[in-house]
């Protein structure tokens, strides 16, 4: 009986015109999604990929020059060209695009900027589409993917109650909750199979528990609307009153909640504008400047081995000076705007769990390698690298020591170092779990809801 029920919803379902383009519908949005996704991926790439080749046949030629005898070079020549450093291709680019499009996947660190920005990306985007975000694989399945379940689920039950028809379809001998689940699934499930589907395509070679877990992510995000559909439509007494009630709830967990509390993390914890962080620096720089002959003195009391003959710096020496003062002097202010930034995303991942829309983007972001954490970790790591760039030329810039080519296999190179897997799952199984939470507690209330008493049915 209970196969029975679900097979003969499938059949119903499949003579449905309506059903036919619902399906063509989301195949076609989920395909866009994937292929806009593909094509930042892959632009991003390609500029990757010219980076580190431009960067390889730089230190190339200069170690075919510094090869011939008797040969060197200045600091200047070296350290103003700059050390790469890269991010590697994000493990499932085409699942989501996070903040690829924001944040560079690469930093040129050039000795004498190192307290600059970040470089900002090169490519001309249209900043209406970077503030909306892109049509890519995550937005499908976490706006769209909801939609159109709930344009398969909003009328399981309403609408018999409504036509007179319930008692009869429950004169079978089953239960109200079992036929309630069995059409629930037969219905969602050419939704539910085209949404892994093509979570399954944005996989990548030698990311298999990733992808896995972006699997669960998406059907248990599925499940949630699923079960919410049931329990609406036990206490509906029309479908035109489920389908408003099932609209209503999709604005406010997909819509209102994140806006919300994008809002409220950005207005407890603002961080400093840029316009602040460029006048900090712009005041401190001219002042460092004007004081520049105090301030190479005073480092050379400080750091007598570093002094060169006569104590007479040159320009280069200066402008290291002056760097660093001017690091000094803006480093509160970047200091408060990653505590701040910090605090945002601590409380988002705090009360991601009243909308599992949020909960579910965070966990395909960061399954993606495009979110969060993964660009914090690589902001981190580049600063380490920046400072290992200065304590390697600083030293000889002083001296007025050229390099040499015993000094190319000595000098810094960046390595990205990937989080173990288990800080990610970590992360992601607490978002599983409040969705799987938050779907038992809608579940409980539907059993409730569907017991033939609350109904006012007598099934037998």
């Amino acid at each position: 009986m209970s196969l029975h029920i679900f097979l003969l919803e499938i059949r119903m379902m499949a003579r449905e015109r309506a059903a036919w383009l619902l399906v063509a519908l989301f195949a076609g949005a989920l395909g866009y999604g994937l292929w806009n996704g593909s094509q930042l991926a892959k632009r991003n790439s390609e500029a990757t990929t010219a980076a580190e080749e431009n960067s390889e046949k730089f230190l190339l030629q200069v170690r075919q020059h510094l090869s011939r005898p008797g040969q060197a070079l200045p600091v200047r020549n070296i350290a103003g060209y700059g050390s790469l450093a890269l991010l590697p291709p994000a493990p499932l680019p085409g699942l989501a695009t996070g903040q690829s499009d924001l944040v560079p996947g690469h930093e040129n660190v050039v000795l004498w900027k190192l307290t600059a920005p970040a470089d900002t990306r090169s490519e001309l985007e249209n900043p209406s589409h970077l503030l909306a975000g892109r049509f890519d694989l995550a937005f499908v399945l976490i706006w769209l993917y909801p939609l159109f379940l709930l344009a398969f689920l909003y009328d399981l039950m309403a609408g018999d109650r409504e036509s007179g028809t319930l008692r009869l379809a429950l004169s079978q001998g089953i239960s109200p909750a079992g036929w309630l689940c069995r059409r629930a699934l037969a219905r969602a499930l050419p939704v539910l199979g085209l949404a892994l589907g093509g979570t399954l395509l944005a996989g990548s070679t030698g990311y298999e528990l990733r992808l896995a877990v972006a699997l669960g992510v998406v059907l248990v995000y599925g499940l949630f609307w699923v079960t919410l559909a049931v329990a609406i439509n036990a206490v509906s007494s029309s479908a035109a009153g489920a389908a408003s009630t099932l609209g209503a709830a999709w604005v406010a967990l997909v819509l209102v909640a994140p806006t919300l509390i994008n809002l409220a993390a950005e207005s407890l914890y603002p961080t400093p504008s840029r316009p602040e962080l460029v006048a900090v620096g712009r005041q401190a720089s001219g002042e460092a400047e004007k004081r520049g002959n105090e301030l190479i003195d005073t480092f050379y009391r400080d750091h007598p081995e570093l002094a060169p003959p006569g104590r007479r710096a040159d320009f280069m020496a200066k402008r290291l000076t002056v760097q660093e003062e001017v690091a000094d002097a803006v480093a509160p202010v970047l200091e408060k705007f990653d505590t701040q930034l910090a605090l945002q995303q601590q409380t988002v991942g705090r009360w991601r769990f009243v909308s599992p829309a949020i909960a579910a983007h965070e966990a395909l972001t960061d399954l993606a390698g495009t979110g969060y954490w993964r660009h914090r970790a690589f902001r981190s790591q580049v600063t380490e690298f920046k400072q290992a760039i200065s304590d390697f030329y600083t030293p000889k810039v002083h001296r007025r020591q050229p390099l040499v080519l015993q000094d190319i296999d000595r000098m810094p190179t960046f390595t990205f170092v990937e989080e173990h897997d288990l800080e990610w799952l970590s992360r992601v199984g607490k978002g599983l779990a409040g969705i799987l939470a938050f779907s038992a507690v809608i579940g409980a209330w539907a059993l409730l809801s569907l017991r033939p008493g609350r109904l006012g049915l007598v099934t037998g």
